[in-house]
């Protein structure tokens, strides 16, 4: 699966001109189209190639179309049933795929580093989570990133013997119980320890599972920087449960979370107060950027739109002379929403894709723009 690290070591990948393909194609779980697979990356390049420089660049691509069909005759298989994300440049000596967990609307571009806004989109809709699983006695903790899942750790609580013992007037019994909470409360604490190390400088979001009556119990005592993780429960027996249960049960947990996410984001842009610090719209969020004052850039999750940039100031804009150099300096771009998504994350931002942005593209500022003379 994708990782952040995988995203930095891409955005790092540049060409003198746009030799960069980025390709996200869905891989069909049927045989009959899997083997069109190939001639649908071919189209879709060819649309990518004739929106720079035409039949010149169509030509001029062949190494990457090489690669491209490469790569799929060996992992089409393994990546069935998932958008496959595609990088290829033969000027950069770069040939890289992913498998990604969720799907992706299919598309080509062209441009002088690799496109990784989607990869931002598939990071951000279908994050690597934690489960921890408790009960009395038991705890499983597992990591699920994408299809996989892993037992990060199991640990089992010391016993009493049977509280069927009652003793004289059930004194005994009262004493079993008390006993049996408190080795219970240190069980909690030891696991909830657990996962506090193994989420030591990790933002992923924790989802706790179990009975109906341990899960509170467990939650009380589970320390700020994991409670801060903790985005959901559900209701499972411990002791009949699997791996692919535990993914079935918290991946809907994981998916209201990512949406309840987005549309507080966006209801929070669209609340906050006139004051100079949000802006909405493309033309007002490209004078964000080009002035390094976003903090917080919330793009959608499809579509492109064509821009140019500076090759010398770094200026977006949607037409030529925008900025003081002169027009030889300017170079177009595929996507402007991918440019402003690479300058905010260059100068520190974030970047989040919501289905219905604000204007369509938005921003929550450092502070407050300057006027830009001549912008309209």
């Amino acid at each position: 699966m994708i990782s952040e690290a995988d995203v930095q070591k891409l955005r790092a990948i540049h060409a003198h001109g746009p030799s960069v393909l980025s390709l996200y194609v869905w891989v069909p779980v049927d045989l009959p189209a899997l083997r069109e697979l190939p001639a649908r990356a071919d189209g879709l390049l060819t649309v990518a190639a004739a929106g720079m420089d035409g039949q010149r660049t169509v030509r001029e691509r062949q190494q990457e179309r090489q690669t491209v069909r490469g790569m799929l005759r060996a992992h089409a298989r393994e990546w069935m049933g998932h958008t496959a994300a595609i990088f290829a440049c033969g000027e950069a000596g770069l040939a890289e795929a992913f498998p990604l967990p969720c799907l992706l609307p299919d598309r080509a571009v062209l441009a002088v580093r690799p496109h990784v806004r989607p990869l931002l989109v598939a990071l951000q809709r279908c994050p690597a989570y934690q489960v921890a699983v408790v009960n009395r006695r038991h705890a499983w903790i597992f990591q699920i990133a994408g299809p996989r899942i892993d037992t990060l750790a199991e640990s089992a609580a010391p016993g009493v013997r049977s509280r069927v013992f009652g003793g004289w007037y059930g004194l005994e019994s009262y004493r079993i119980s008390q006993r049996i909470t408190q080795l219970a409360r240190h069980h909690y604490r030891d696991t909830a320890a657990i996962l506090s190390q193994a989420g030591r400088g990790s933002r992923e979001p924790l989802v706790v599972g179990g009975h109906q009556d341990t899960v509170p119990a467990f939650l009380a005592v589970l320390p700020g920087d994991v409670r801060e993780r903790f985005i959901g429960s559900f209701v499972v027996d411990p002791h009949t449960m699997t791996a692919a249960r535990v993914r079935e049960l918290s991946a809907p947990v994981v998916a209201n979370w990512v949406s309840q996410r987005e549309q507080q984001l966006a209801a929070q842009i669209l609340a906050e107060p006139p004051d100079g610090l949000t802006a909405a719209g493309l033309n007002s969020c490209l004078a964000a950027v080009n002035q390094h004052a976003v903090r917080v850039l919330v793009v959608p999750v499809g579509g492109l739109i064509p821009g140019f940039a500076c090759r010398v100031c770094g200026t977006l804009a949607c037409a030529p002379g925008r900025c003081p150099h002169q027009p030889p300096a300017v170079r177009p771009v595929p996507d402007l929403l991918e440019e402003m998504a690479a300058a905010t994350l260059d100068d520190g931002g974030e970047v989040d894709a919501v289905r219905d942005p604000p204007g369509d593209v938005a921003a929550r500022l450092r502070f407050p723009l300057a006027a830009v003379p001549g912008a309209s």
